[in-house]
């Protein structure tokens, strides 16, 4: 294991995973919001040509896929142990 594995391993052990997470959703919303600004200024768009706005809507394809990555899933509703066979009549 080098140096960089073991510091990136040792930051996951001290950081809340939930809250890290929130974290990069807020920053890559800020971003997304930003160029969205951008996009409704008529100057901002009067100044670029067609293949730096191609670029720009291939980037927010990019982020949007990569914000994806960090939204929580709802995870199933956690049932007890021996909830199956405490839950049918089989007889």
């Amino acid at each position: 294991m080098n140096l960089h594995t073991a510091m990136i391993m040792k930051l996951k052990e001290k950081t809340d995973i939930k809250k890290q997470n929130a974290v990069i959703l807020r920053k890559i919303d800020s971003i997304l919001k930003n160029i969205d600004d951008l996009r409704e200024d008529p100057l901002f768009i009067d100044n670029i040509h067609g293949e730096q706005e191609l670029n720009l809507d291939q980037t927010i394809e990019l982020l949007t896929g990569i914000r994806a990555n960090f939204v929580p899933t709802k995870k199933d509703k956690e049932y007890p142990i021996g909830f199956e066979a405490s839950s049918f009549d089989v007889s």
